[in-house]
């Protein structure tokens, strides 16, 4: 599954985008991409999610990640 990430600093406007694309187990993929941008998952909540994408916001901080999953 390709995983599309992008992480916005909301105060300061610097933002990073990627895709992941490697072989994880069912249910981790966005666990993963995550962790490959220095997110930790059990930081994050969740702001919406759906069936292929989910918007986060890290706590304690002004980030937020898009993400969207492609099969």
């Amino acid at each position: 599954m390709k995983i599309y990430l992008q992480i916005v600093d909301t105060r300061t406007g610097i933002y990073q985008c990627g895709m992941i694309d490697e072989p994880v187990m069912k249910g981790e993929e966005v666990n993963n991409a995550l962790g490959h941008f220095g997110v930790s998952p059990g930081s994050c909540s969740v702001e919406y999610q759906s069936n292929d994408s989910e918007i986060y916001r890290v706590d304690g901080t002004t980030k937020v990640v898009s993400v969207i999953k492609m099969q």
